[in-house]
């Protein structure tokens, strides 16, 4: 059987330092961003135990300014505890993502990345494998002018079950979710498999346009699914978050990339346990 095959160690590399591609030129001003994006996912209530679990958390902040402030700021964490009560089980994770600047030139991004892998879960021919989920995903943004400034957040929030044997997809759940402000690329979107049950109680709210835009929503369900014949199954959540503000002049939008690209670059990143989830 092979238990860590490659596409679930591609999930585990998703989050990578980014450097701004594009820059919106601007009238010199005194400008001020904001951009937020988190999530937090639990399962519980378990009727099968994983023969091993992974958990890993990663973040990388950049920041770059050349006439104001900028701070960003990015954390990450996963649990995974096995219990022998199957029903005592759980699993969770959060990741979140702001960025906060001020000033007529500066550059700020946050990426954090968190996930949960479960290898393994025995199910017997004619059994029902189900475990409980909730989550919160949470997105926000502001500036004061959509001349000078813009700011985004996005976020992805995902679990899949995989048989282990063939690394085939067998289900899936996700919400993933975007702002620009100012800009016209503001969406959400929920895609789950017929095997997922959400409980009518969701919410999820939205505001686009203007200056000050969000996407928020909770969700809770249930996993559940037969199977004719034994099986192996690996669960793999995983969430994304990124922010990015920034406020450049016309003179000085290939200075900001040259030192992007070069010098300028404050870049901060803490790995945990990414290396050993791949060996």
């Amino acid at each position: 059987m092979k238990r860590y095959p490659q596409h679930i160690k591609r999930i585990l590399l998703m989050v990578t330092p980014a450097i701004a591609t594009s820059m919106l030129a601007a009238l010199p001003s005194q400008a001020a961003t904001f951009g937020s994006s988190e999530a937090t996912f639990n399962i519980q209530n378990f009727n099968r135990n994983p023969l091993s679990i992974r958990t890993i958390a990663d973040t990388v902040t950049n920041t770059i300014s050349t006439n104001g402030q900028v701070n960003t700021n990015a954390n990450a964490n996963a649990n995974f505890q096995v219990d022998p009560n199957y029903a005592l089980t759980f699993a969770s994770n959060s990741s979140t993502s702001k960025a906060q600047g001020q000033g007529s030139s500066y550059f700020g991004e946050g990426q954090s990345f968190a996930a949960v892998l479960g290898y393994d879960f025995l199910v017997q021919p004619g059994e029902t494998f189900f475990f409980d989920f909730n989550g919160l995903f949470d997105l926000k943004t502001s500036i004061d002018n959509p001349t000078a400034e813009n700011a985004t957040a996005n976020g992805l929030l995902k679990f899949e079950l995989y048989d282990s044997e063939s690394n085939s997809l067998l289900d899936s759940f996700s919400i993933v979710g975007n702002l620009a402000t100012p800009g016209k690329d503001d969406a959400v979107e929920l895609k789950y498999s017929s095997s997922i049950t959400l409980d009518p109680a969701q919410t999820f709210n939205t505001s686009f346009g203007g200056t000050q835009e969000f996407a928020q929503g909770t969700v809770k369900g249930k996993y559940s699914r037969t199977f004719d014949k034994l099986t192996y199954l690996t669960l793999v959540e995983t969430k994304t978050n990124q922010v990015r503000v920034q406020a450049p002049e016309p003179s000085v939008v290939f200075g900001l990339l040259f030192s992007c690209a070069m010098l300028g670059i404050t870049w901060k990143r803490k790995r945990k346990g990414v290396l050993s989830a791949l060996t």
